[in-house]
């Protein structure tokens, strides 16, 4: 290198992936071996910098564009000369792209002098004002570093030309998905940014061995805690004219106040038996009576109107509800699932529990229900009872079948009803009795459908019977319960309608606890 380069306008390739300096020549220093220029032009745009040293082993070629003697032409239309800018940095940027996509290996010498001409121009131009960048540029392109290495890869960003009021409008400038950036976003760009925003994220694989504690992250979470804090940023009026806010309440909330009503509205008078005081969903105190107290009251209930035949049609009817809900309801008796009808098995005593049980299941019958109603042999002496017998007479003129014995029954079957045994805890009279009160006993132990207990005796009174009680998923007592043991099963509670002054005649001061259902279940209460 020599001195006669001083001043001249160069175009240098340099390796290493930098792309192509150019500037004017201010300094050739032939022992280290390096070339400095001015007004530097880097791949295509202005540079920052305002001096580039270039080491002789980097450079791949170099070009004079124009020497220190020549002159630049001048162009006296404005429009004229911010075209021909235009036409030269477009040309110079697309010699570039041609070079570095290797269609292109030298740039032509007439491209190569108008650049140069230009080039100066552009960085005079550059030398008096800063470039204008905007912010969305900013976070897209980031700022420049110093170091020559980070200034030969801007080649490769986006080009960006300065901001000059007589300058034509910037080139397109594409993203690293090859959209053009200079474009509004649309719905598809915004959702391709929220997607990698949201699942660029690499996932752990301990996060997903680990399972998330829903729980223990919603304890975390003090609702009371936030809501003070939200109230004591309100201003003082706000917070007072909070404190005077109407009480709200729920569907089932009462607007105008009322006494608290008392737990304890049903008394009996004691006898005693054993008690169990239960309670029903709203809280109500029902007690237990006891087999005596529940006959004579029932009895009055027929002197005064309300027959036993009445009363085993109401009896009846609610269990025929509560059968029909243990097994399926709408979900069996469809008219689109009538292959598969539930069946019931009755098992039936020669008593009034007994002929409850033939009630309800003529009652099932008229829903489509299979019932089988299995009864002991009927004794000539003494003869069974009217009721029963009145009962069975209906029961044969629907579809349903009767059997003595268990043994006929299809094995299949959804539920069991157990009104073998009466209050004194038999079955009938006699040895035949006796028996099949035996084999039912065994067969329902064996079968695994479920048991409900229609009117059953206590199990806390002292009761001769030969066989332990099934114990049974519900107990369904009449009017008022007897005394059960929490083991024996869940108790139920059937509203027969018998008048305050029945109640009132046998000594019991009765509120009713039904509301406006037929059965209600019953709770121990402690």
């Amino acid at each position: 290198m020599t001195d006669a380069f001083l001043g001249c306008e160069v175009s240098v390739e340099v390796g290493g992936g930098l792309g192509f300096y150019q500037g004017r020549v201010v300094s050739v220093n032939s022992q280290k071996q390096t070339l400095t220029i001015t007004r530097v032009i880097h791949n295509g745009r202005p540079d920052s910098l305002s001096e580039v040293t270039i080491s002789a082993c980097d450079i791949k070629d170099l070009k004079i564009i124009a020497r220190p003697n020549e002159s630049v032409p001048q162009v006296q239309n404005p429009e004229a000369k911010s075209s021909m800018r235009y036409s030269a940095q477009r040309q110079a940027q697309q010699s570039f792209q041609k070079i570095h996509d290797g269609q292109e290996q030298l740039v032509p010498k007439q491209q190569q002098q108008q650049v140069g001409l230009n080039a100066g121009v552009e960085a005079q131009q550059q030398a008096k004002r800063k470039p204008r960048t905007s912010v969305g540029e900013t976070l897209a392109h980031g700022t420049q570093s110093s170091t020559s290495r980070d200034q030969g890869n801007d080649w490769q960003r986006p080009y960006q030309a300065p901001y000059t009021c007589h300058e034509y409008s910037s080139p397109r400038r594409n993203d690293k998905y090859g959209n053009d950036s200079s474009r509004t976003p649309g719905k598809r760009d915004r959702r391709r940014n929220r997607d990698e925003t949201t699942f660029g994220t690499p996932i752990d694989d301990d996060m997903l061995s680990t399972e998330f504690d829903f729980e223990k992250n919603l304890a975390l979470f003090d609702k009371q805690a936030v809501i003070e804090e939200i109230q004591s940023l309100k201003p003082d009026v706000v917070r007072q004219a909070d404190r005077y806010t109407e009480k709200k309440y729920r569907c089932d909330e009462n607007v105008l106040p009322s006494k608290a009503p008392a737990k304890k509205q049903i008394t009996v008078p004691t006898s005693g038996a054993a008690e169990v005081i239960y309670a029903n969903d709203c809280g109500l105190l029902v007690p237990s009576v006891s087999s005596e107290l529940r006959a004579e009251l029932l009895s009055t209930a027929n002197q005064h109107g309300l027959t036993h035949s009445r009363q085993l049609e109401i009896i009846g009817r609610a269990a025929t509800e509560v059968i029909l809900s243990l097994s399926g309801g709408n979900h069996r008796l469809g008219p689109g699932n009538s292959h598969q009808p539930p069946v019931v098995v009755v098992l039936c005593g020669c008593h009034v529990q007994g002929a409850a049980g033939v009630n309800a299941a003529r009652q099932l019958e008229s829903h489509g229900v299979r019932t089988v109603v299995v009864t002991p042999q009927l004794p000539t002496s003494p003869p069974p009872s009217l009721l029963l017998t009145h009962e069975l007479q209906l029961y044969a003129l629907t579809s349903g079948r009767t059997a003595s014995d268990p043994g006929g029954i299809p094995a299949t079957v959804d539920l069991i009803v157990d009104a073998r045994l009466d209050h004194s805890g038999q079955a009938g009279e006699g040895s035949s009795g006796h028996t099949w009160l035996t084999v039912t006993t065994r067969w329902a132990s064996n079968s695994r459908a479920p048991i409900l207990a229609l009117d059953p005796p206590s199990d806390l009174a002292a009761i001769p019977s030969t066989q332990p009680p099934l114990l049974a998923r519900v107990l369904l007592c009449p009017s008022l319960p007897l005394a059960y043991t929490p083991a024996r099963g869940k108790v139920y509670l059937i509203n027969v309608p018998i008048p305050q002054q029945t109640f009132n005649a046998v000594g019991i001061k009765y509120v009713s606890p039904f509301g406006a259902k037929l059965v209600i279940p019953l709770h121990p209460y402690e």
